[in-house]
């Protein structure tokens, strides 16, 4: 079977779009799943790409706020946001109940991509960031249910009081493993160690990818992880964004030039390339979310 989730293409619709709330519930002492009729969004996002989310109808907050989609509801007319209630914005989107409206910009970004070549597929939440991987977790849900392709989820979290989306995740099947810093709930450890683990037990680092979605911590570990053993990944980079559109060029992070040249075209693409050095930089908001574990210059 044939499955793949690509970046967007030219000529992807962007919609703007006053999105009702329909559910807005609280997991656990930081995080909360906020639920928004958005049936024109949700019938493009692909996993890995973001909405930019205007907090209220003023200048307070300022800017719009990024999050990645954890999965579209109510027969694809709905889409589901995971976030972490962290400053003013966040505060005042936890506030929000049914009838209320945020007003929504998307699909932006670049997707997961996947890699039907292998076939372990592995994927490495932490914290937050684990809600970004779920989407895909269904595509791969379901392939594996028709073809060779298997599926595993390392989710680490700080203790068990933070532990969310366990139900959500066990749905999808394949192997499961939970871990906390702590060792309160699941097994102790981070969640590339546990990857680690997982990885050298089934013997599979030939015949494996990853995707991951967590933390800059979690980020160069995987990044160091899967260079060292040669393993295929990609994973979501975290950056403070104003505009969401590549306008404001908040979101620039460094990249690797070979990786790139390796995974790019660059025409097609924002990636500028340093000439007298081995990197480049790129745009988070347009080149990304999604960059591969060789593209990326974690400092």
């Amino acid at each position: 079977m044939s499955v793949r989730s690509e970046p967007p293409v030219e000529g992807q619709h962007v919609a703007q779009t006053r999105a009702p709330v329909l559910a807005n519930e609280r997991l656990n002492e930081e995080h909360w799943r906020l639920t928004l009729a958005a049936p024109e969004i949700a019938a493009t996002i692909k996993p890995g790409q973001f909405v930019n989310l205007r907090v209220n109808g003023g200048n307070d907050p300022l800017c719009r706020r990024p999050f990645t989609v954890f999965r579209r509801v109510r027969d694809g007319l709905g889409i589901e946001i995971v976030y972490r209630v962290a400053g003013r914005g966040t505060r005042l989107m936890a506030a929000a109940r049914p009838g209320d409206e945020f007003d929504l910009i998307g699909p932006l970004g670049s997707g997961y991509r996947l890699d039907e070549s292998k076939r372990m597929h592995i994927l490495v939440g932490g914290g937050c960031g684990v809600a970004a991987l779920f989407s895909l977790g269904q595509e791969l849900s379901k392939a594996a249910g028709e073809g060779p392709l298997e599926l595993a989820s390392v989710l680490g979290f700080r203790s068990r009081s933070m532990v969310m989306l366990e139900e959500e995740f066990r749905s999808l099947g394949g192997e499961l493993i939970l871990a906390t810093d702590d060792g309160t709930y699941g097994r102790e450890g981070r969640a590339v160690e546990v990857l680690s683990s997982f990885v050298e037990a089934r013997g599979c680092a030939d015949d494996c990818v990853v995707y991951a979605s967590g933390p800059e911590p979690m980020n160069r570990a995987l990044v160091a992880f899967c260079r060292k053993h040669g393993i295929p990944g990609q994973l979501a980079m975290e950056k403070h964004m104003l505009c969401g559109i590549g306008a404001c060029l908040t979101c620039n992070c460094k990249v690797d030039k070979a990786g790139v040249l390796k995974h790019r075209d660059l025409a097609s693409s924002h990636i500028q390339l340093d000439p007298e050095s081995d990197i480049g930089y790129a745009m988070v908001c347009q080149d990304g979310p999604i960059f591969s574990v060789d593209e990326v210059v974690l400092e």
